[in-house]
């Protein structure tokens, strides 16, 4: 059963953006054509004139994008300038098969991720370490949800899924909305889309795959 661990990591990457707006919760982190570090995410908060000057003044932002935006939060795409991107952890997570789960920053990036054993934890965290991001682990401990570990979701996959079968989000006629669904996660349209597409290809490929289990 896979190993679920939540900490800390000290890292510049919009640590002066943060710290004008309450929380923020990063949604997806891609690499571009031309080999730009793009990250999505959603501010969470009030004053976002104040957080989009604080974007801007930012020394790991090169440019940012709103994309959607709702009363007490809005969805952002960021470029990371090449110093910044030098500071990911996506790829070291990769080669550890680290799988990130959440990552949300307030005064700090609190992170929660699977990970497959102890020793990857451990070198996980001292590749950190070596590119200069500080780690605290805050809680280690297994697995428990038999519906995440049989399909092979996520937590936010799994939770999603759910809410979305519960609200009746699947029934023909739909008795709720994607927009609805994401409010009450607290997440953008676009990331719950996605994080169902996900989910529900999991699940298909899970119970129609080759594998008889």
């Amino acid at each position: 059963m896979s190993l679920i661990v939540e900490f800390e990591l000290e890292t510049p990457i919009l640590r002066v953006a943060s710290g004008a707006i309450d929380r923020i919760r990063f949604e997806e982190v891609y690499e571009t054509e031309s080999g730009e570090s793009k990250l999505l995410f959603c501010a969470f908060g009030e004053g976002f004139d104040q957080f989009e000057s604080a974007l801007a003044d930012d020394p790991t932002v090169r440019e940012f994008t709103r994309i959607e935006e709702a009363l007490d939060r809005r969805l952002y795409s960021v470029i990371l300038t090449e110093e910044a991107a030098g500071r990911l952890t996506y790829p070291v997570a990769a080669e550890y098969d680290v799988s990130i789960l959440e990552i949300v920053a307030t005064d700090e990036a609190v992170v929660r991720a699977r990970v497959p054993s102890r020793e990857a934890l451990t070198a996980y965290r001292n590749r950190c370490l070596e590119k200069g991001v500080g780690f605290q682990v805050r809680r280690l401990y297994r697995e428990q949800n038999a519906e995440t570990e049989r399909y092979g979701l996520t937590d936010p996959q799994h939770e999603a899924l759910r809410l979305a079968l519960e609200a009746g989000y699947f029934d023909v006629p739909r008795e709720t909305t994607l927009s609805v669904l994401a409010s009450d996660l607290e997440v953008s349209s676009q990331a719950l889309s996605a994080r169902l597409r996900r989910g529900q290809a999991s699940v298909l490929e899970r119970a129609l795959g080759d594998d008889p289990t």
